[in-house]
């Protein structure tokens, strides 16, 4: 039987803070995303859901078990080629770009930085993630500032996937976004996924952009994993009080959508 593409078991993230009592803001939640997957982790802020995402990309101490294609991730003897293999797409296009960099120093400094490439092959890898995340070749010589909302968050994008990353983990990645724009980026995002085989877990408190985007749905409350299965039955036909709740406070519009359709933009 073939792994899943990414593994969590039991995964605990405890914070200390001096005499205080510990806060324990993951509590054993186990999930599994197939390769070729999205998997929409959605839950209320403060339910757990971005530190959850941290631990997965080594930037908290965590227990538990962490596997990418059945093998333990250690990211105290991988890092590097980890940070390869998993990246992120931030929620803030604003803050999440160099300010000093142009589009071309943003997207050659990773391919140089991890794989070596020659000049060259940097910059067919990067005209091609420019053409499937919708950017001009004018773009290469500016700034953040120069570009919209929008714009800089297909740069983002494309920084992220400019490594051919095998799992991505994109955290609120329209949150930020007019909602006349989060549309065309949910749009990308399939794009993308179809286009690169790309297996996610996409990370909101929005239920109508998951129910946009992904294959299965697992719901946080409180640190904890209180519902998961395929998106039609969680989103259509929640078990748990707690994603009733959630689906009962979703605008009607949105709540008698199709899952195949997008919010309005």
């Amino acid at each position: 039987m073939t792994p899943p593409l990414l593994e969590i078991q039991e995964l605990r993230v405890t914070f200390r803070q001096g005499r205080r009592p510990p806060v324990e803001a993951v509590r054993g939640v186990s999930l599994e995303i197939a390769a070729g997957k999205t998997l929409g982790l959605v839950g209320e802020s403060g339910c757990g859901k971005t530190t959850l995402s941290r631990a997965v990309l080594g930037l908290l101490p965590c227990q538990g078990r962490i596997a990418l294609r059945g093998e333990e991730i250690s990211w105290r003897k991988g890092g590097q080629e980890l940070r390869r293999r998993v990246q992120l797409i931030f929620q803030d296009p604003y803050a999440s770009l160099n300010p000093r960099f142009t589009v071309e120093q943003t997207l050659h400094e990773p391919l140089w930085v991890h794989l070596r490439l020659p000049r060259a092959q940097r910059s067919e890898q990067i005209q091609r993630i420019l053409d499937l995340t919708g950017l001009s070749r004018a773009s290469l010589g500016k700034y953040p500032h120069e570009f919209s909302g929008g714009q800089r968050q297909r740069i983002a994008i494309a920084r992220a996937l400019v490594l051919e990353p095998e799992f991505v983990i994109a955290d609120e990645p329209v949150s930020a976004l007019d909602v006349s724009i989060q549309a065309q980026i949910l749009n990308l995002l399939q794009d993308m996924k179809t286009e690169l085989g790309l297996t996610m877990l996409f990370i909101s408190h929005d239920l109508a952009v998951v129910r946009h985007v992904a294959d299965t749905v697992a719901v946080m409350q409180q640190g904890q994993l209180v519902e998961s299965g395929p998106a039609e039955q969680v989103l259509h036909a929640p078990r748990h009080a707690y994603t009733q709740r959630l689906l009962a406070a979703m605008p009607r519009w949105t709540r008698t959508q199709s899952s195949a359709s997008a919010p309005p933009a």
